[in-house]
């Protein structure tokens, strides 16, 4: 039996034969195993396709085991023959693609197909999805008339203003991709029966998706490859390139690079670090008491608390340390619990524990006054206090790249980047928490979905929050005096 094709495997193999083939010959592959993050993304994936059923009530739900794809489809059968005008998760089989539809629906002229996505809008990559949807659909004997998108509404505001989802027309879109689908179809197919295919590294290796065999099939990059330049623009690398350039040193001192560029060439071709002047009057005009402050943001696809939208952040935590001008340093911290809306105790932790400062400092300081001035309108009671200190924020990332570079930088300035090249004892390698992203996931287990955890996973998880963002400020005052030492010196 040739390989079953289905619509993931299928739009991986539009991506890259040699993708599809692993998916499919090393279906335990280790680079297939979800991390963290991206298995939170799947879970979000569910529970959107989930609340999407709702806005179909009576719909006929087909009981699809991926491991007896066949009962899927004969249910699909026989409820399509009992009258059923709506079938979610319809599935068919049809030309050696098998499908499973979101929502399949009757209308007087055919049938609609409609795709559910836990996006805020529809994407390029989605047409294809679709696209192989309805070929096997219509190759199963059903006419289909239209194709949706049904996707997250960014203007929704919970609990019901405007609505949860919106359903985009893209019959247009997939129809321009149906005549292709065969040829695609059958070449997969053929590919998968052989060896492994050759297929040159290339922008496909990124796009639409990251591929997880990437290391596979490209050569790791030289030390201080060209594309660490941070921000570079295409052009740019493209003109590096046909001069065959790779690496950051091999640049001649005559090629026109911004400053940020030049200053990376410089610690590199030093093998030190590179001062700007400038450095020790911008931190000396930053006045005592000097506040860092950083967040932790939950954004839940489907919002929760009253006027939130898909997605938006909402501020559930923050760490402040604030520094003295005779070195002495305190901390306030807050960590919402229970699944009340968090703003309004956060607004009034995060105003007291800011009160007094002069300054405020933060890492990448748009989100922490964006998060500034979403509690403040979320709390008007503390409006006052925390837009004065929106207005006192600013930002140490910019301080650090516009006059100062590392050669261990390697071209990012994250502060999980920074860190360890500077303060190395300081490095983020013991913590639970390897990032936001990850904060933010943990974040709305706990505050969204306490009723899957025990009272102690629960504690555990908060206790890794704490200690996160604890300790992205405290590395903030380190990283101040640090520099405070060096422009000194």
């Amino acid at each position: 039996m040739p390989p079953r094709l289905s619509k993931s495997k299928y739009t991986a193999g539009l991506q890259c034969h040699r993708l599809l083939w692993w998916k499919v010959h090393e279906p335990r592959a280790p680079e297939l195993t979800p991390g963290a993050s991206l298995q939170a993304l799947f879970d979000m994936g569910t529970r959107v396709g989930e609340r999407a059923r709702q806005e179909f009530p009576g719909a006929t739900l087909i009981d699809l085991d991926y491991r007896r794809p066949h009962h899927a489809v004969e249910a699909t059968r026989q409820a399509i023959e009992e009258g059923a005008s709506v079938i979610l998760e319809a599935s068919f089989f049809e030309d050696n693609i098998f499908v499973a539809v979101d929502v399949l629906s009757k209308e007087p002229e055919g049938w609609v197909v409609t795709e559910v996505k836990a996006t805020k809008s529809v994407k390029e990559q989605h047409y294809a999805d679709a696209a192989v949807q309805t070929q096997v659909v219509e190759r199963a004997g059903l006419p289909v008339t239209r194709v949706e998108l049904m996707h997250l509404n960014g203007e929704h505001r919970h609990p019901d203003q405007g609505p949860l989802f919106i359903r985009a027309d893209i019959t247009a879109e997939v129809a321009a991709l149906r005549d292709g689908i065969p040829v695609h179809a059958a070449a997969q197919v053929r590919m998968l029966a052989g060896e492994l295919p050759d297929v040159a590294p290339g922008p496909h290796c990124s796009s639409p998706y990251a591929c997880p065999f990437f290391a596979r099939c490209n050569e790791p990059a030289p030390d201080h490859a060209i594309e660490e330049l941070n921000g570079i623009r295409a052009n740019a690398l493209d003109e590096l390139r046909e001069h065959g350039i790779e690496s950051i040193e091999q640049i001649p001192s005559d090629f026109p690079l911004k400053p940020l560029h030049a200053r990376h060439r410089a610690a590199l071709l030093q093998n030190d670090v590179v001062i700007e002047p400038g450095l020790q009057r911008v931190l000396s005009a930053y006045r005592y008491p000097i506040a860092m402050l950083d967040f932790e943001t939950v954004g839940p696809a489907l919002p929760v608390w009253e006027g939130c939208s898909p997605m938006s952040p909402v501020p559930a935590q923050f760490s402040v340390h604030t520094l003295d001008e005779n070195g002495g340093v305190t901390h306030s911290a807050y960590l919402a619990e229970g699944q009340g809306d968090p703003r309004p105790a956060v607004a009034q932790a995060v105003a007291k524990a800011l009160d007094g400062a002069a300054t405020i400092l933060a890492w990448h300081a748009s989100v922490e006054k964006r998060c500034l001035a979403d509690l403040a309108a979320a709390s008007p009671e503390h409006a006052p206090a925390l837009l004065e200190a929106h207005d006192k924020t600013q930002d140490l990332l910019v301080v650090v790249k516009n006059h100062f570079y590392h050669p261990d930088f390697r071209g990012s300035f994250s502060i999980k980047n920074v860190i360890p090249a500077l303060l190395p004892e300081l490095a983020y390698d013991d913590f639970d928490v390897a990032d936001g992203m990850a904060a933010s996931n943990l974040l709305e287990r706990v505050l969204c979905r306490p009723d899957e955890l025990s009272e102690k996973h629960c504690a555990d998880l908060q206790a890794q929050l704490r200690a996160y963002c604890e300790h992205d400020t405290a590395v903030m005052v380190s990283l101040f005096r640090f520099l405070q030492d060096l422009a000194a010196s």
